[in-house]
């Protein structure tokens, strides 16, 4: 009888370990069907091993779930709705990056901007280019054109970024294919490394944090942000699980991750916090492996991107050049759902405040830079305080604040590291504390807030007051959740899982 009961209290490992491995099983058939000439049920296999290992994977999964059925049957059977829904719409994204064709499968179907949008098609078109030996690979004019039904992104990254899709093209498969497989692996790699980042926190909190994940992958800027294939997503991953390996004393495997990180430039933060902390190991790994990056894509495109960045893009860059079509008339709602900080003189100025001009943006952004760093400098003071779970909430809530220096950073990838956090610091609450319905009430709303993309391809003028008053909204909410975990003393000073950031040992 005993033997029974033991077996029965098996069945939550059990169904979460079979939403898992349906997660990674359809990022697999993506990857298989990306591959392959044309659709064929041999896709399907990768999903149906996957979903046969789930037992042995939930042998391995955390015994206190057992049981959480019996003990909290309605916040359990929620949690097996939401994480079904989530992977009922990442199994839909993952149709249409397979079939292009399929559009009502896209994560906002119902807005053509974002069914016809795709940033990988810059990485793919520059890709060639380089290849090609194509004169300044940073000239707009090379991306008038389309893919398909999506219209190219201009390429705004540093050459070494191109050694990624100079991997995918290798592969020898067109476009369309190239793109199904690069949303597979970005998915697949952001999954593992949250629930790696959960793994590390570890004991109720890292519990928590791990089962609240599905909040995040449902939420429409993770779906979106895969969906078209922004690099930003697993910049901020590369980025939390450099940190992680730099916190169990793995420098050199730390640095290599740090470097494909700082290939989108904002997680140079980190290396900021790095320096701050005195943890040179780490920070030498991170620039070492960088300038090999660096002199791969060197030998393996030449010298004429690096001269077409420095000599062309950089100056565009610091000029603000790059960015100056946010001026143009009728983009308005495009500025709306802006979420950079130097931005907000353009919407301040849509809410018709005066003497503000395009060209102050530079030094919102310079003085938003200064704030940034110094807020790295405060948190390497107190790391040696923090718990697992407070350093990776302010790991992440620095990696958020840089990411918006950018002068153009819209909603849809913006407001992921905002959702990741709110994993972390919703774990992080006390459940017996005082007004917990008030708590869960708050978190609620903070979730409402962050969870939605605004579709821009459907905004008509009348609309512009609404989308501009909602979205500066949810920025400035964003904004105050990235400085909390930042800003605040850390509450678990003396505890057993605290972890000083200085001493990998201690990790």
């Amino acid at each position: 009888m005993q033997t029974v009961h033991v077996q029965g209290r098996a069945w939550e490992r059990l169904a979460v370990a079979l939403l898992l491995c349906a997660f990674f099983g359809i990022c697999a058939a993506v990857a298989v069907t990306a591959l392959q000439a044309a659709p064929s049920p041999l896709a399907l296999l990768p999903l149906a091993i996957a979903l046969g290992l789930s037992p042995m994977l939930a042998r391995h999964l955390p015994r206190e779930l057992d049981g959480l059925l019996r003990a909290h049957p309605v916040l359990s059977l929620l949690w097996l709705a939401l994480a079904a829904l989530t992977v009922a719409r990442i199994a839909g994204v993952a149709l249409f990056m397979a079939d292009p064709l399929q559009p009502q499968l896209s994560a906002i179907w119902y807005d053509p901007f974002y069914v016809n949008h795709s940033c990988f098609s810059s990485y793919w078109k520059a890709s060639e280019l380089a290849s090609a030996g194509a004169a300044n690979i940073y000239d707009g004019a090379h991306y008038a054109g389309n893919e398909g039904r999506f219209k190219l992104d201009e390429y705004l990254y540093p050459p070494p970024f191109l050694i990624l899709p100079q991997l995918a093209a290798s592969l020898g498969a067109g476009f369309v294919a190239m793109r199904a497989a690069w949303f597979a692996v970005d998915a697949a790699l952001v999954m593992a490394i949250m629930l790696a980042v959960c793994a590390w926190i570890g004991g109720a909190a890292g519990r928590r944090a791990a089962l609240l994940l599905p909040a995040a992958w449902l939420a429409l800027p993770t779906l979106i942000t895969m969906q078209t294939g922004n690099f930003q997503l697993a910049a901020i991953a590369l980025a939390m699980l450099a940190m992680l390996l730099f916190q169990r004393g793995r420098d050199e495997a730390g640095g290599a991750v740090m470097a494909l990180a700082l290939f989108k430039i904002f997680p140079g933060v980190l290396c900021a916090y790095l320096l701050f902390c005195k943890r040179w190991r780490a920070l030498a790994w991170s620039i070492a492996f960088s300038l090999l990056y660096a002199a791969l894509a060197y030998a393996m495109l030449g010298a004429q991107p690096f001269r077409d960045f420095v000599g062309y893009e950089m100056p565009r860059i610091a000029s603000g050049e790059v960015w100056s079509w946010m001026q143009l008339e009728g983009l308005e709602a495009v500025v709306a759902i802006n979420y950079s900080v130097p931005a907000l003189v353009l919407k301040l100025k849509l809410f018709g405040v005066d003497g503000l001009e395009y060209r102050h943006l530079a030094a919102v952004a310079l003085l938003w830079s200064v704030v940034v760093v110094a807020l790295a400098w405060l948190a390497a003071r107190r790391a040696s305080a923090c718990s697992r779970l407070e350093l990776a909430a302010v790991w992440l809530g620095l990696l958020g604040l840089a990411a918006v220096r950018s002068p153009f950073v819209p909603d849809d990838y913006a407001l992921f590291p905002a959702l990741w956090l709110w994993c972390l610091l919703a774990a992080g609450q006390v459940r017996a504390a005082a007004h917990r319905f008030l708590r869960s009430a708050a978190f609620a709303v903070l979730w409402l807030a962050f969870a939605i993309v605004m579709p821009i391809g459907l905004v008509q003028p009348q609309h512009l007051p609404l989308l501009l008053a909602v979205s500066t909204a949810s920025q400035l909410l964003a904004l105050a959740f990235w400085l909390w975990p930042v800003l605040r003393r850390p509450a678990a000073q003396g505890s057993a899982n605290t972890t000083a950031s200085a001493s990998p040992a201690a990790a």
